[in-house]
Parts: C-alpha cells; structure tokens; sequence
C-alpha cells in the first residue's frame, strides 16, 4: 500500500517520534483546499493576463491596418496636381494626423493592458486576503503568526510573477507597435 506524505494518520505518527504533539497544530485538509484556490486565482489571472494580450494585439493589428490604409492614401494624395509647396503643406497635415493617430493607438492599446493587470492583480489580491483568513483558521494561535507569514509570500510571490509576466508581454507588445510605427514612417520618409 502506497501511502501519501500528506496521510494526517501519517503525521500524527511521525510527530511523536520528532518529539513533537501528536496532535497537529493545523487541519491539512484547509491548507490543502487554500493552496487549490491559490493555484486556481493565479490561473485565472494569468487567463485575464492573455486574453488582455490578445484584445491588445487584436487592436494593434486593426491600427497597423489603417495605418497601411492610410500611408497609401498619403502617398496617392501627393501624386495629385498641385504646386509644390501645396504638396508639402498637404503632406505636412497628413504627417500629423498619422502621426496623431499613431500615438493615440498606442495609448488604446497601453490602456487595454493596463485594465487587465489591473483585474489580474485584483483577483490576486482577493485570494491573497482570503488565503491569509484561511490560513489564520487552519493554525491554532501557536503557529499562526509563522505560517501565515509564509504562506502570505508565497501568494505574494504567485501574484508577483503573474504581474511580472503580464506587464513584460505588454510592454512587449507595445515596443513591437512603436517599431513598426517607427519602420511605417521611414519608409514613407523614403518614398
């Protein structure tokens, strides 16, 4: 018979070989079922993190788009008649306005990012919270403050790296848009 490490009847046998009570100071099965929502809050917030990536790499290749709709708009608009300083007026505004729409794309998509973190860190910070009450009743008053203290920076550190994790992609992603905006213009600058 194979029998698991986490076996309370188990503990209860080793603890007095380790001079320890016999009685354990904390129900395994809380501590077992915290660690499962733990699992499950972070995962649900790496879930908001990559679907928040995806909103904002959907809307980045919807810019980059328009962006190639409007370069060739540019580039046919000064092919017109006009004299040459009508062209490099008309020019001039067309390079504002894509200029304009550039930064104000990067910003849709910085604030879709920002949103997600945001319900990514409130969902970690919920289960953070809940975790901390779960551990104070699964430690008697003996060996809460210890425990607690651990457990409380292993949910720290969970929410750390899911936050970590979301903010390098994001800013991945927005470096991505801002290179391919910078390439975008100096090709029309070479045209």
């Amino acid at each position: 018979m194979v029998r698991s490490f986490f076996d309370p009847n188990l503990i209860k046998q080793m603890m007095p070989k380790q001079g320890v009570s016999s009685t354990p100071v904390f129900d395994l099965k809380i501590l077992m079922e915290t660690q499962r929502k733990n699992v499950q809050a972070v995962t649900d917030a790496v879930q908001l993190g990559v679907e928040g990536l995806q909103q904002a790499m959907t809307r980045q290749a919807e810019l980059m788009g328009r962006l190639a709709q409007d370069n060739s708009n540019v580039a046919s608009t000064l092919m017109t008649e006009g004299t040459p300083e009508q062209k490099v007026q008309r020019q001039a505004e067309l390079m504002r306005k894509s200029y304009e729409d550039t930064i104000k794309g990067a910003r849709e998509v910085s604030d879709i990012l920002s949103k997600s973190q945001e319900e990514a860190a409130e969902i970690i910070n919920r289960r953070v919270t809940a975790s901390l009450s779960e551990f104070k009743y699964a430690f008697d008053a003996r060996e809460a403050a210890s425990q607690t203290s651990r457990a409380a920076n292993a949910a720290w550190n969970a929410a750390e790296t899911a936050t970590k994790a979301t903010t390098k992609a994001a800013a991945k992603t927005v470096k991505k848009a801002a290179n391919k905006s910078r390439k975008a213009k100096s090709r029309r600058k070479a045209a």
